[in-house]
């Protein structure tokens, strides 16, 4: 089981004093990452003043997703209310996800579910897809046409 976080800031960087582009999706792959602003610190770097260096972790456990506030200085949010630091509290699909910064590091958590087909359906889809080529000159002329 997967879990992504889309961006829902609204990407207002002028708090802060100078333009900070905004983090984009992120998928957790991995069992536990770390988030946090500095690289050699953190498996999901967002690269903005209010996010700590190692700001929380996230931890997939029993099909859940829970985040823990690693002590950051200005705090980890589900739904706008903020974290103790050190407990792991787990966040459903759909609610907003806040290290430090509701503009720039503000995201909504959503659940993957991540299909492998089969060897038969692969197969399937291999017969029921056709291959069309068309050549750049023969594309122009049904533009032209």
């Amino acid at each position: 089981m997967h879990f992504a976080m889309s961006i829902s800031g609204d990407g207002d960087w002028r708090h802060i004093g100078y333009k900070v582009a905004r983090p984009g999706a992120v998928e957790i792959a991995s069992d536990t990452v770390t988030v946090g602003r500095v690289a050699d610190k953190a498996d999901i770097v967002l690269p903005v003043a209010t996010v700590s260096s190692t700001h929380a972790r996230l931890e997939k456990k029993d099909g859940k997703l829970l985040v823990t506030d690693l002590d950051s200085t200005n705090g980890t949010y589900i739904n706008e209310r903020r974290l103790n630091p050190g407990f792991a509290i787990p966040i459903d699909p759909g609610s907003f996800l806040i290290f430090g910064d509701i503009h720039l590091a503000m995201f909504r958590v959503r659940k993957m579910i991540v299909e492998v087909p089969s060897e038969s359906d692969a197969a399937q889809q291999e017969t029921d897809t056709e291959v069309v080529v068309v050549s750049a000159a023969a594309a122009e002329d049904t533009t032209t046409s």
